[in-house]
């Protein structure tokens, strides 16, 4: 079966939209009370519908004429949809039976963060096998010996971020000093429970699905590979930034993160796209979310008081991991 092309962006546009709604209003999601719960809701239908139509289109095989056939839509709507049904069904319960008794709160969030990273590269290990092609790319830009170039940058990126900040400070004549996280527990495991969430995060926002959504657009009639590569770019983003905007006192409040977690989506799906490293992306992601958390060290007045907002150190780390790439890619090209 083949549909017209805008309707193809239609159903792509609002699967993304829906996916980046769920995370935040599943409790909205319409159930059935005579089903349990993981097998009665409009999303459990949604999901088995698209495996059923995934299944017809591979058992006609290819159909020419104009459009853009159904079949090669249902593996990109099946890895978000899949997504959200596998870890809203079975992440809470699954982490409630298998977490600590008495476990203080902040504790017992940060086990989460390690729990829900691990669930999430289960997951698009599973969702994964809907569309091979998209997984093999994932794979050569997530394979291990990639690992010590992507640690090496991170590395230079954060401690050059550093170096900047003390100059500047010397420089304008202040006093300053750098407080580090106290070493316990909570600290550890934020450091351990960040770092694996923002790998698998990026082995699925700017891995499995940027690399799906570049494949399917020359059938969408984007064939220039920059108009591929942006359209990959915005939809990624504005899915990630839908998915990690909570609740805030004012809607200013809101935009002001989403637009954030938007422009953050970007800039790490550019370092993917220039580096072919994932490992990369997920070391810059995890250092910015220990940092937002108060896990790494950071300059302090006198009083204690912090001298610079998280987005000072954020610039600068990007902007030196963007000059770090450059750099290397005109070598590589030269």
């Amino acid at each position: 079966m083949r549909i017209p092309r805008w309707l193809a962006w239609l159903l792509i546009s609002l699967t993304f939209l829906t996916a980046g709604l769920i995370r935040q209003f599943h409790e909205e999601i319409p159930t059935s009370p005579y089903i349990p719960p993981a097998a009665g809701s409009l999303l459990f239908a949604a999901v088995l519908f698209l495996l059923l139509v995934m299944a017809r289109e591979q058992r006609l095989g290819a159909a020419p004429g104009p459009g853009v056939r159904l079949g090669s839509l249902t593996p990109l709507l099946l890895i978000l949809l899949g997504e959200k049904w596998i870890s809203l069904t079975f992440y809470h319960p699954t982490f409630y039976w298998i977490s600590p008794a008495n476990t203080p709160p902040a504790l017992l969030d940060a086990f989460y963060r390690a729990f829900s990273g691990a669930g999430l590269l289960a997951i698009v290990l599973l969702v994964s096998r809907f569309s091979a092609p998209s997984a093999r790319r994932v794979w050569r830009c997530s394979r291990p010996a990639l690992w010590p170039w992507a640690a090496a940058g991170t590395v230079l990126a954060i401690a050059g971020t550093y170096l900047v900040l003390w100059l500047l400070t010397v420089g304008f004549g202040g006093h300053t000093r750098i407080l580090w996280p106290p070493a316990d527990g909570l600290v550890g495991w934020t450091l351990v429970g960040q770092a694996s969430r923002a790998f698998a995060e990026e082995i699925y926002y700017r891995g499995l699905l940027l690399f799906e959504l570049q494949r399917l657009a020359p059938r969408l009639g984007v064939r220039s590979a920059p108009g591929r590569r942006w359209v990959a770019l915005l939809f990624t983003s504005v899915l990630f930034g839908m998915e990690h905007v909570t609740t805030a006192p004012s809607a200013e409040i809101m935009l002001r993160r989403f637009v954030f977690t938007v422009a953050l989506g970007l800039l790490l799906g550019i370092v993917v796209l220039i580096s072919s490293n994932l490992h990369l992306a997920a070391g810059l992601h995890a250092w910015i979310n220990w940092l937002l958390l108060g896990a790494v060290p950071r300059f302090v007045d006198d009083a204690g008081q912090s001298l610079l907002p998280p987005g000072t150190y954020i610039g600068i780390s990007m902007a030196l991991a963007f000059v770090l790439l450059f750099l290397v890619s005109g070598r590589q090209r030269r």
